[in-house]
Formats: structure tokens, sequence, C-alpha cells
């Protein structure tokens, strides 16, 4: 009962508004870190980084504020605030892709995009990823679904148009299912003035980007299967495979949406969800692993060696949540909301653990902790929100 209480805290009808708080004060505060830090490396006064996020930190609160109260926010003819909001996404989606082109990823610190890059030539090049360096001299420790999914934007030219295109996809998505077109003017506001969310374009990362696309998958096999997600084991078990070869942390909202409907289902519907799911994997690894010189290589240079010591062990305690959390509440708002906390304390604690090591200073403003991780939590945040105010 205990827990049944503390997990239905944030759900309960009368403590939503707890909920959506929070989850705001965790986006403000991400947001804020980007302002901190950036606006040292250009040189601002500290008076001005602290106006900066007191004026951001204003006027996320207040858009927050205003959109929850409806009846405060101006009313326009549906089809004006439609035309309004695909006219500003056609911008931004303009601006995106000219900021990609210009940006020259050799001159960038941020080595995501040549990291993708390492992982796609371990598919089309033959050469296995993770025994190479890239421009900065760091190795790959991504998944190899993650190369297929920057394949195409490589052969284009540049990995970083995957950034415009999932801003474009998550506009329509965000367009599709608000019945309200106020909530989603909001939801693109709160996207448009997020310098975490800037930050990843610029820097082509494809960390929020894999994310936005798990939790856009989630949506839309609910909607299409509705009562029976698991009406088509086949294409579910291949789905939520090459999801799962993207990055580890989908796993979080993975399990506490579909863990419990896999659970409960038939025998033969686990067996071919198994089938299915193993097959893809194999098919999605063979071309990365064949490219390996030798099994030492193998065993020695592989993402999950290369990524076990990014995060604190103590970290791995949050993923039991995920086990029993589906068992409490069938709510999907509430596994979203659980995935965004969930997402967001992992590379917490991960910070605050670094904080520990070297100092709030090094780890924030030299790169000891790569606060970019915390924005993994943007998109349930988002999610939530439209849900909520819809």
């Amino acid at each position: 009962m205990g827990i049944k209480r503390s997990v239905d805290f944030l759900s309960n009808a009368k403590t939503k508004k707890v909920s959506y708080w929070t989850l705001t004060g965790i986006y403000i505060f991400i947001n804020a870190l980007f302002i901190c830090k950036y606006g040292e490396r250009l040189n601002f006064k500290v008076s001005i980084v602290v106006l900066l996020i007191l004026v951001y930190g204003s006027f996320i609160g207040w858009v927050a504020f205003v959109f929850k109260k409806k009846k405060y926010v101006p009313t326009l003819k549906r089809s004006v605030l439609s035309v309004l909001y695909w006219l500003i996404v056609g911008v931004f989606t303009v601006i995106f892709s000219v900021v990609v082109f210009s940006v020259d990823g050799e001159s960038l610190s941020v080595d995501r995009w040549s990291a993708l890059e390492l992982t796609v030539q371990g598919i089309t090049e033959n050469k296995y990823p993770y025994s190479r360096t890239d421009h900065l001299g760091n190795m790959s420790s991504n998944f190899p679904a993650l190369g297929f999914l920057g394949l195409p934007f490589y052969l284009l030219g540049d990995v970083g148009y995957l950034q415009v295109l999932v801003f474009a996809l998550f506009a329509f998505f965000v367009f599709q299912t608000c019945s309200k077109r106020e909530t989603s003017f909001c939801i693109l506001l709160l996207y448009l003035s997020s310098p975490a969310l800037i930050w990843e374009i610029i820097a082509k990362s494809d960390l929020v980007s894999n994310l936005f696309l798990v939790f856009l998958f989630i949506a839309h096999w609910r909607k299409r299967y509705q009562g029976e997600i698991l009406r088509n084991p086949l294409a579910f078990g291949a789905s939520v495979s090459f999801l799962l070869l993207t990055r580890a942390i989908v796993i979080i909202p993975l399990m506490l949406i579909f863990f419990r409907d896999i659970w409960q289902s038939k025998m033969s519907t686990k067996i071919r969800i198994g089938i299915s799911a193993v097959l893809i994997g194999i098919l999605i690894c063979l071309p990365t692993f064949i490219s390996a010189q030798d099994w030492e290589t193998l065993i020695k240079f592989n993402p999950l060696s290369l990524q076990a010591n990014k995060v604190p062990i103590i970290s791995y305690l949050l993923l039991f949540p995920i086990f029993f959390i589906p068992w409490i509440t069938k709510k999907y708002n509430d596994h979203i909301l659980y995935s965004a906390l969930i997402i967001f304390a992992i590379p917490l604690i991960g910070m605050l653990y670094t904080i520990v090591q070297f100092g709030g200073h090094l780890t924030l403003f030299e790169s000891k902790f790569d606060i970019s991780y915390l924005s993994m939590c943007i998109p349930p945040i988002l999610i939530w929100i439209k849900n909520s105010l819809d």
C-alpha cells in the first residue's frame, strides 16, 4: 500500500498540478544549466547570465501558467491558428536546416555527429566502429541500430539533418494529436524556446532526437492498435528490437508502457514477439560485428563495455521501478510521467556524483559531466504536458 500511495501521488487527480509544476521546474532547470554554461563560454558577465536565467525561468513559468489557465489564452479561429502554426514550423525547419548545413562539425567540441558517422560507416564501409576514434579522439559507444537511423542523413551529406526531421515529425505529431490548437502552440513554444533543444541542433546531436522518436513510436502504436497493443506481435517485436538497439535508456519507457501487456499476453504471442525481436536484432548487429577484425577486438571494444563506465552503479537501482510501476498504474500519462522522472534522475545522479568528485565549476564549465544527458527527459516532459493541457 505504501508503494502504491507513493506511485499514485503525482498522478492523483488532486495533485496533478504537482506533476505539472514538477516537470515544468525540471524543464526550466535543464535549460538554465545550458544558459549558465554557454553564457560563460560567450564571456557574458555573471550578472547577465543570472538575468537571462531569471528571464527565461519567468517566461516559461508564465507560459505554463497561462496555458494551464486556458481562459487567459487569446482565442483565434482554429483555421487561423493552424495556418500560423505551420508557418512557424516551416520557417524554423528551414532555419534549422541552414544551421545544420552551415555548422562545420569539425569545429565542434561535441562528437556525437562524428561518433554516429563511425557507426554508419560500420554498415556502409565495413569498418568496425568501436575500435576507431571520432574527430575528438573518442571511441563511439553507439548501439548498432543508431547507424541505420543515421544512414539516410549520412548519405544526404550530414547526419545533423536527423534533428531537423525529428523536429518536423514532432510538430506534426503535436498538431495531429492536440484537440485544441492553443495546446499545440504551447508545446511548440516550449520547444523553440529551449536552449537545450537548440543546442542539440547546433551540435548535430542525435541524443534527444532518439528519445523523441521512441516516444513518437509509442504514441503512434498505442493510437493505431488502441486496446489491442499486441495485435501484430511480429511488427511489434521488430520495432521494439530496433529501438532497444539505438540506446539503452529507451528500455525505460518501453518497459513502463508495454511490459504489462507483454507479460499478460498468450504464450504464442510472447514467442512471436521474441522470435521477431531476436531475428531483427541479429540482422541489425550483423553488419557491424562482422566488420570486427577478430573476437578479441569484438569482446574488448563493444558498446556495452564502452558504456559501462559512464554511469554510476547506483543509477542502475532506478531501473527496478520500471518492473513494478506498470502493475500499479495503467494510465498512459502516468507512464510518461515516470519515464520522464526516471530518465531525468539517472543522469542527475551522475552529475551530482561528478560534482562531489570535481566540484561544481569543473563539472559544469569544464565538461567533466555532459549536461546534455539531462535533456533526454525533455521528450516525455513535453508529451506529458501536452496530454495534460489537452
